[in-house]
């Protein structure tokens, strides 16, 4: 697929991160899991491929990471959804949700956008059924 970008939206990496908050340590690796889901009215060229990434810094750099893909075969409302793992280097930010297409026009507008933390509980050990 062809790499036409389209940022649909910047996110604040603040309101993202788990409870302990974002490492100042470059060298710290860690990582942070998103349920994320993004309901868009669509308007590009038939049969189109689209792709959802979520782009973030750290201190690697440039990071992107693919959400979900689907094709399109005209103007449509659709979903993209995925439970999404970021590896990250350090401090995170920069944090952008970017469709990536093949089609040399693209229309979208949000119609709703959910993100939200899935962090461990502190002891899973305590959350075994017997």
């Amino acid at each position: 697929m062809a790499s036409i970008a389209t940022k649909i939206r910047q996110l604040t990496p603040e309101q993202y991160l788990p409870r302990a908050g974002n490492p100042s340590d470059p060298g710290l690796s860690w990582s942070i899991s998103l349920n994320l889901g993004l309901w868009l009215s669509l308007d590009l060229q038939q049969g189109c491929s689209v792709a959802l990434y979520i782009d973030y810094q750290d201190s690697r750099g440039d990071q992107s990471l693919l959400v979900d893909t689907l094709k399109f075969n005209s103007e449509q409302e659709t979903v993209f959804s995925n439970l999404i793992k970021l590896p990250v280097k350090g401090v995170l930010q920069s944090v952008a949700l970017i469709l990536r297409h093949d089609s040399t026009w693209v229309e979208c507008s949000i119609n709703e956008l959910f993100v939200r933390v899935v962090e461990l509980p502190p002891n899973p050990g305590l959350y075994k059924s017997a």
